[in-house]
């Protein structure tokens, strides 16, 4: 810990006389003092630095930028949400603006989910689709694409059908990465057509979405991709298949014990408890309020426990998860033959609603 600073004492009140004194210091030990208290945070319920930490989101320096805006991103203020939409404007770092990106596709699939939130979710799609239309950056525009995809729009739906239609490769993924988000049956089709690409993350991010959105017709064509000549291709008909569930879906993946790629073994065994652990949840009488309780302070604990038990993040090809084990949905790996982040694995979950947000 940095000397001078208490983190057990330190409150509201403090805030600001402690940012005066941290900005003192080397931009080195800035950013160790902001890991500290992300970690303090974590480890001590009931202690609150963001108001402290986001004094430092438009610092000069952008390591600690980044950091900042990672941070936020569990934030359920609405000011937070404005600051994100600057940064996408403003900040002049990719990265950066990628993971504030990330972040906004974070808010709108939760209000995706929310009746009450159609005024707030207009207006972040007007957001998105006036910065897609002036924004010179192909990749931007690709991330931007995925953030908005959870949104039942026309305009959305025609600039899918537009990057699926291209001979692009990266505006090809693009496309792919919004149906699943999308989940709209009628992309399911299309989603196939693209199992047997030449490109491997194409056709392991069809295996994930059109495991969102199929049923369990479907296993058998996501089946034939756990023998594709390329591991991660295998690992997402893993995914996929888990996500379809189901007996036999859960046959599939108990054949993959035998499996000679350890990494396929341990995947599938994950992904076998996950299915046990869900019907033993649907099948528990549990208050429908008191069950969503627990599905938010497992949101809120370990969104991503299931990915961190076999380094999906790993990859190759799809990135890799945050250092908090946070997910996101442009990995900070670029493909440099198709130009273009590709989404985590850890993202093509199913969104866990967040509690609601005081407007």
């Amino acid at each position: 810990m940095i000397k001078n600073i208490d983190y057990s004492n330190l409150n509201f009140d403090l805030f600001e006389k402690t940012y005066k004194k941290i900005l003192k210091k080397t931009n080195k030990d800035i950013l160790l003092i902001l890991f500290e208290l992300k970690e303090f945070e974590i480890k001590n319920k009931g202690k609150d630095f963001e108001s402290l930490i986001i004094k430092f989101i438009h610092h000069k320096d952008k390591e600690i930028r980044l950091f900042t805006t990672k941070y936020i991103e569990k934030s359920t203020d609405l000011a937070v949400l404005r600051i994100i939409k600057k940064i996408i404007e403003e900040e002049k770092e990719k990265k950066i603006r990628y993971e504030a990106i990330r972040i906004l596709g974070n808010w709108i699939s939760s209000y995706s989910y929310k009746n009450n939130k159609k005024y707030e979710m207009e207006k972040l799609l007007n957001f998105g689709l006036s910065y897609i239309s002036q924004t010179s950056d192909k990749e931007d525009k690709n991330n931007m694409l995925k953030s908005l995809s959870y949104i039942d729009n026309e305009k959305i739906e025609k600039i899918i059908i537009d990057k699926y239609n291209s001979n692009n490769e990266a505006d090809k993924l693009c496309s792919i990465i919004s149906m699943g988000n999308n989940g709209k049956n009628k992309w399911i089709s299309l989603i196939e057509e693209l199992l047997e690409h030449d490109n491997y993350q194409i056709r392991s991010s069809s295996c994930i979405s059109l495991g969102l959105i199929g049923d369990e017709e479907h296993l058998d064509i996501i089946k034939e991709l756990l023998d594709d000549e390329e591991l991660d291709t295998q690992k997402a008909a893993v995914l996929g298949i888990s996500k379809i569930g189901g007996n036999y879906a859960q046959e599939i993946l108990e054949k993959l014990k035998f499996s000679t790629e350890p990494e396929i073994q341990e995947l599938s065994e994950n992904m076998i408890l996950e299915l046990k652990q869900e019907e033993e949840l649907d099948s528990t009488d549990v208050p429908e309020e008191k069950l969503e309780d627990t599905l938010n302070k497992e949101k809120d604990g370990s969104q991503n426990s299931e990915f961190d038990k076999y380094d999906a993040g790993k990859i190759e090809g799809w990135g890799t998860l945050n250092t908090d084990g946070t997910s996101f949905i442009a990995p900070d790996a670029i493909d440099t033959d198709i130009d273009d982040p590709i989404k985590s694995l850890s993202d093509y979950e199913k969104p866990i609603e967040q509690p609601d947000i005081d407007d």
